[in-house]
């Protein structure tokens, strides 16, 4: 997947260079439109070709996309285009393979993926790639001996009585803190408790100390959870409900519709009354 990016980023050079700007037509430079325009250059077909290959949505925005693109590209860069993409094609065919041995992998391992799955911003590469690296969870006695493994607890500094915490240790594998610190970037745009303690932490340490923190309590979430066989429940706060007195006896028994008629002809016989007195004075004056 990573020299698949590398491509990708080839791809944009290319056109950057050739002073083609497909980034003003399109926000995504790999979606299904792109990838149509991308072949359809590279395979030297016409403009018109091109857009009539398109989705109908696409196919709307016809004279920009003729104004985008040039009428011929340079050789060099066709033949460039060309190989790159038969590259990212192949890459493709390789990871969508390896994807396949390891869902066959992780078969033995049904019952982790799930646990490991129902954290927020975890999927199949995160889980899979947690499961590679962590092994048997039981080898590790507590959360905190998972954490120091992986290289995510703070280097400690010790002279004479003073102590001191620095940086992380990253001891153990760096492929579990690449993906745990992945994973808190995308499990901290989803509301419940990763997100509120990430919160709280920005403002104090920063934004990376705070990511580096939440991809640590990832960690000791995913043991915690893997030993107690258990799957991640979100604590949302509960609304407050108000509770409403009981009604006195006698107003039961009265019943709460014969109460409100018995109230609404009192108010007008107060209205009335106080209308007369006001009268009354009005006479007198």
């Amino acid at each position: 997947m990573q020299s698949r990016t590398e491509l990708k980023n080839k791809i944009h050079h290319l056109f950057d260079s050739a002073n083609i700007r497909l980034s003003s037509l399109l926000s995504d430079l790999f979606g299904k439109s792109v990838s149509i325009i991308l072949k359809g250059l590279a395979q030297k077909k016409t403009l018109d070709e091109i857009i009539e290959s398109l989705p109908k949505k696409m196919r709307g925005n016809a004279d920009i996309i003729s104004a985008t693109l040039p009428a011929s590209i340079p050789p060099v860069v066709l033949v460039l285009l060309q190989s790159y993409l038969k590259l990212v094609d192949d890459l493709d065919a390789e990871i969508k393979l390896l994807e396949g041995r390891i869902r066959e992998s992780l078969a033995t391992k049904s019952r982790d993926f799930q646990i490991i799955t129902s954290i927020p911003g975890i999927g199949f590469i995160g889980a899979s790639t947690l499961i590679a690296e962590i092994g048997n969870v039981h080898d590790f006695q507590t959360a905190d001996k998972l954490t120091k493994w992986a290289g995510l607890t703070p280097s400690v500094y010790q002279s004479a009585n003073v102590t001191r915490t620095g940086s992380i240790t990253k001891q153990g594998s760096r492929h579990i803190r690449w993906i745990l610190v992945e994973l808190a970037h995308i499990a901290i745009r989803s509301p419940g408790r990763i997100k509120s303690f990430f919160e709280r932490l920005m403002p104090k340490k920063g934004y990376k100390k705070a990511i580096v923190a939440v991809a640590r309590k990832m960690l000791r979430i995913v043991w915690h959870l893997l030993v107690n066989d258990e799957v991640f429940v979100d604590e949302f706060p509960r609304s407050k409900q108000v509770k409403f007195p009981k009604l006195p006896k006698k107003i039961q028994a009265i019943g709460i519709n014969k109460l409100i008629e018995l109230l609404s002809k009192a108010s007008e016989v107060i209205i009335w009354d106080r209308n007369q007195e006001i009268f009354r004075l009005g006479m007198s004056d």
